[in-house]
């Protein structure tokens, strides 16, 4: 299909376009480098023209506070007010955009941010964290890639339209893996100090193919898919080890395959393997180095 891509040039954007080429579809770029900003919705508009379909990707972050966490942050970053009318805003012009030229399917880059407990920011229910988990966001950009989700919802009420909102964790690269062990080297807390993120990452190429099977998969209605890869990017604990020793307090959840699996992922991607069809491939042991 024929498919607008916002933020294409970022990091994320510039593997989904691969992946879209690689599946066959005609992908077209919207991102702020070029001079296209989705605060424009006339813009946008005129981007949609001839889509079948929409990735939504542009976003702007918070700053990173700690400087020995920087390395690993956001790359766009700006203050509340940017993060608002970027991200909110954005997302509504993209929706008008996909309404109006009658898109068939709007995929857009949310967070798990949504659940309010990461970035060092609350705790979580339970664990692992799975899609039914309540959503507490805090700051500027956990709030509003929920107002994100929140304005799909009503789009896809309003207009039948299918909508899915991906719910990565930190997105690695092959430089974010070697930064990583690096940095663990030099201080053996740092897996949990001054955060711990529970060990959930995705590789991007798993993110882009995420939003390809998005993209196509047999689908009505709106969705709110966690994404992970299957293993938790610790050094030497098992994931209910560090649970145990970080959060001891927060209730387990985990099953029996905990036993089995001891780095298992304490994110469940059930939902996004069954209605996507999706699987990542890339891990923190063995494929991904």
């Amino acid at each position: 299909m024929r498919v607008l891509v916002t933020g294409n040039r970022g990091l994320v954007g510039t593997a989904v376009m691969d992946a879209l080429a690689v599946a066959g579809h005609d992908a077209v770029g919207f991102d702020l480098v070029d001079g296209h900003d989705v605060r424009d919705a006339a813009a946008l508009a005129r981007a949609a023209a001839g889509c079948e379909g929409v990735v939504h990707l542009a976003a702007v972050d918070e700053p990173v506070d700690d400087p020995g966490l920087a390395e690993f942050g956001p790359t766009t970053t700006g203050p509340g007010v940017v993060v608002f009318e970027t991200n909110v805003l954005g997302t509504h012009h993209v929706l008008r955009a996909a309404e109006h030229h009658r898109v068939t399917r709007v995929v857009v880059l949310s967070s798990v941010d949504v659940l309010g407990c990461f970035g060092g920011r609350g705790r979580p229910d339970y664990l692992p964290l799975d899609d039914e988990h309540p959503c507490r966001p805090t700051g500027a950009y956990g709030v509003s890639k929920w107002l994100s989700e929140q304005a799909c919802a009503a789009f896809t009420a309003a207009t039948g339209v299918c909508t899915v909102c991906l719910r990565p964790p930190g997105v690695f690269t092959g430089e974010t893996y070697t930064g990583i062990r690096r940095a663990r080297r030099d201080n053996p807390d740092f897996e949990w100090s001054p955060i711990w993120e529970y060990g959930a990452f995705l590789d991007v190429r798993d993110l882009a193919s995420a939003v390809e099977c998005a993209l196509t998969a047999p689908l009505t209605g709106h969705h709110r898919l966690l994404l992970c890869a299957d293993d938790i990017s610790s050094a030497k604990l098992g994931s209910r080890a560090l649970v145990g020793q970080i959060v001891p307090d927060v209730p387990w959840r985990g099953d029996a395959r905990y036993d089995v699996e001891p780095f298992r992922a304490l994110l469940d991607t059930t939902s996004a393997r069954t209605l996507l069809g999706w699987a990542p491939r890339y891990r923190w042991r063995g494929s991904a180095s």
